[in-house]
């Protein structure tokens, strides 16, 4: 038995991520986070906006950055089907760090032609962004 598993994260223009050599990929979903090992039982779930950390055949961690999305699991092989996906080095901590900032103060002072839905988002949006970034560099 193989102790490694496909896995492939899929934007709407493009595979993002396509490997039959992984040993762990761990995600969070809208009920919380889940870890998967080689030949994990079968599971669809929802994923939030989040760091999705995956370990190569030498257990050595990376993470993208997903914008929600869903993951299937099924016959040693994961599928991530996101809306957009980002290395913790295409992250731009300034721009995200900016976006974070400019979220809290929209929320800190609503305005009534402010979308506090999009605002909500954004927020969601960069930090994971920034989360992302710094798991990636601990990790190191």
């Amino acid at each position: 038995m193989s102790s490694l598993m496909r896995f492939e994260v899929l934007a709407p223009d493009k595979y993002v991520l396509k490997s039959d050599a992984i040993s762990y990929v761990e995600a969070v979903t809208l009920w919380g986070g889940v870890g998967i090992l080689p030949r994990h039982a079968p599971l669809i779930a929802a994923l939030k906006e989040a760091p999705l950390k995956y370990r190569d055949a030498e257990g050595i961690a990376h993470f993208l950055c997903i914008q929600g999305g869903f993951m299937e699991v099924k016959d040693n092989k994961v599928v991530v089907m996101t809306e957009a996906a980002e290395t913790a080095d295409e992250i731009d901590v300034d721009r995200a760090e900016a976006s974070a900032l400019r979220a809290r103060e929209r929320l800190a002072n609503p305005d009534d032609e402010v979308d506090m839905d999009r605002v909500m988002g954004s927020l969601r949006r960069s930090e994971a962004r920034l989360k992302t970034v710094r798991l990636a560099a601990e990790s190191r």
